[in-house]
């Protein structure tokens, strides 16, 4: 019909009137077919469209007619040639497959296929027809709100427009603003030909043939056969590995993903931060060196090419719908992810209906716990580090760091700390990384100290630095308290009691002691002015994984 009208707005004036199904001609195996519709219908149809659309005061002023959509009347620029190529077809549905295109994306898909527009949009349009695919507003109204689609979210913006008022949603723009004027195409997991399938019962992780780059203690091996047996009894979709710091939960999944890729099923490992996404991906390739692993994150350009295993931030996960029959969820109490209920509906989202979900962390949420609690979610136990040794239970010191006296001694004991390797010191906020790098470098000129922050446009460079040993002592808010291992490296966390500093948050820290075999033990301090409830139970967090682990036989020092 003409004039063409947003998909919400066609929906919303379209609603209602009578629904009579044309005749058809014979389909062309590409194309639409051109409905054969009744011209006193027609008529009348196209008065009531006109009318409701004066109705709705839309700045819109054409009469509604309809348009020829045969083969005849398709515009020169429409290659038919090109969309009867099933090659080029069979590669936009692998490409596309399992993904909610915006349209702000439909470019970079009619590059990488080297089509136009027009023949995009026809091969969207077939794969539509085959029932693989669906056309969808922007947003969905539920009672007087309106929710994204693609995130799900209500939080939105309304502006008018010459189609009356629109909204742009407000929690996705990270990865590309929407508003309600623009459709969202969704293309369903389907078979491509020469795809295979295995049977789940022949993948068991004793039947795996690989070798991987972390050779398995007694802990990870029970860990990672519960693992598989708690996915494949299926009485839960979501299953808890809960770990100590430095437990090497990452590699105890590499069994299962193994398992899940052998049977040709897509496998996401999603992060809630850049740091640990950008980490994670090389050590996957190392131990999955026959797939092409691709990675997804804000710091790089989108990438369309398609993999069975991927790695991506939780806000990249948004593009998914129904996509993977495995989700690896790293560091699931973290920011961005934890308390945000966009991010947690895009996992949702992006697991088909039959999928997996595998949370891993060292310091899980009261709600995942209440689920676990429930019988709603599994739950595996790896209590100790790859290398046997316990977790540093974090040492005490009462120091308020407001006088001369109070820097003497808090030199004192930074002095004993730097013998044993390069310190970690953790403050609650950017302002007092700044003072504190100054105090610091005042303190030990004959050192190298350094700070840094999540937006410092020097933090990459400087955590590369510190990684090679080059910087003596780095102070940092919480940019560091996760996914990564330093040789030697010993922590002291200041203002210990501050209320930013939750138990979590805390046993974070502190877990960055003592993680590398080579260098199994080192030291945490919380340095404090007065005694929290936060500080009590980080430790008696830690305890608790150091007794598991001794009751396991596991423990070497």
């Amino acid at each position: 019909m003409s004039p063409g009208l947003p998909l919400g707005k066609l929906l919303a004036v379209t609603a209602g009137l009578p629904d009579k199904k044309p005749t058809t001609q014979p389909a062309s195996p590409a194309l639409p077919s051109a409905p054969v519709i009744d011209g006193d219908f027609e008529n009348r149809l196209a008065q009531k469209l006109t009318n409701r659309i004066k109705k709705e005061n839309m700045g819109v002023q054409e009469k509604v007619r309809w348009q020829d959509t045969s083969r005849e009347a398709l515009p020169e620029a429409f290659n038919i040639e090109v969309l009867q190529n099933e090659t080029m077809y069979q590669k936009f549905l692998r490409i596309a497959e399992g993904r909610q295109l915006a349209e702000n994306e439909f470019r970079i898909v009619e590059k990488k296929l080297g089509v136009s527009t027009k023949e995009l949009l026809g091969f969207m349009q077939k794969a539509v027809q085959s029932e693989n695919a669906e056309w969808l507003p922007i947003f969905e109204q539920v009672r007087s709100r309106y929710f994204c689609r693609r995130c799900g979210s209500s939080h939105y913006e309304e502006w008018p427009s010459l189609y009356g008022d629109t909204y742009t949603c407000l929690d996705c723009r990270e990865i590309g603003p929407l508003n309600s004027l623009q459709i969202l195409f969704r293309l369903h997991s389907v078979d491509v030909p020469g795809q295979t399938r295995v049977d789940t019962d022949k993948c068991k992780p004793e039947q795996t043939v690989r070798s991987y780059s972390l050779e398995f203690t007694f802990a990870q091996e029970k860990a990672a056969e519960e693992l598989w047996q708690q996915v494949h009894r299926r009485k839960a979709q979501e299953t808890l590995l809960w770990a100590a710091c430095g437990a090497g939960k990452t590699e105890v999944c590499f069994p299962l993903i193994d398992s899940f890729l052998r049977q040709n099923k897509k496998v996401l490992f999603a992060a809630p931060r850049q740091d640990v996404v950008h980490d994670v991906q090389p050590r996957l390739q190392k131990n999955f060196p026959e797939y092409n692993i691709k990675i997804l994150s804000g710091a790089l350009p989108q990438d369309m090419e398609p993999s069975k295993l991927t790695v991506a931030t939780t806000h990249q996960v948004l593009r998914f719908y129904r996509a993977f029959h495995l989700i690896i969820l790293d560091e699931t109490d973290a920011y961005p992810y934890e308390g945000s209920r966009v991010l947690e509906y895009g996992i949702r989202q992006a697991l088909r209906p039959d999928g997996q979900i595998i949370c891993l962390t060292a310091t899980p949420s009261a709600e995942i716990l209440l689920r676990v609690k429930s019988q709603k979610c599994a739950i595996v136990r790896l209590p100790v580090r790859h290398h046997g040794f316990p977790v540093p239970v974090p040492e005490w010191h009462k120091n308020k760091l407001t006088r001369d006296r109070s820097l003497v001694e808090l030199k004192k004991v930074l002095l004993k700390l730097i013998t044993d390797g390069p310190i970690l010191v953790f403050v609650p906020t950017v302002a007092l990384v700044k003072e504190w790098t100054g105090v610091l470098k005042m303190a030990f000129g004959d050192l190298r100290v350094e700070g840094s922050w999540s937006s410092d446009a020097a933090r990459r460079e400087k955590t590369v630095l510190f990684r090679q040993g080059d910087i003596n002592i780095f102070v940092c808010t919480s940019i560091l308290e996760r996914g990564i291992t330093i040789k030697g490296v010993q922590v002291a966390v200041l203002f210990a009691d501050h209320t930013l500093y939750d138990a979590r948050a805390l046993v974070q820290m502190a877990g960055r002691a003592g993680r590398s075999a080579e260098c199994p033990v080192g030291r945490a301090v919380f340095i404090y002015a007065e005694q929290t409830q936060a500080m009590i139970q980080a430790n008696r967090w830690i305890q608790d994984q150091n007794r598991l682990a001794e009751e396991w036989g596991c423990l070497n020092g």
